[in-house]
């Protein structure tokens, strides 16, 4: 159980685990929810948003711009956008 609670503190994991929760929900709302489904290239934003984050993470680590709920609140925010435009 200890060794759980550490892998659940490394920002890796953390934005790991958001992106896999708005695959999720996203694939959820296209497939059950929307009237039409969700196309390939909206689909692939929150992920893109963690490629982002894992490359500036290299680059800057230690920086403000690597703090971990930044991204999170990213890519779920980025989800939750997808799913409303194309609702509309």
């Amino acid at each position: 159980m200890k060794k759980i609670k550490e892998l659940l503190k490394s920002p890796h994991i953390q934005i790991s685990i958001a992106t896999g929760i708005s695959i999720l929900a996203i694939a959820y709302f296209s497939k059950y929810v929307l009237l039409k489904p969700i196309g390939y290239l909206p689909t692939a934003i929150p992920p893109f948003f963690m490629v982002i984050y894992e490359a500036v993470l290299t680059k800057y680590k230690g920086h403000k711009i690597t703090t971990t709920w930044y991204w999170i609140t990213a890519v779920l925010l980025s989800t939750a956008i997808v799913i409303v435009l194309h609702a509309i």
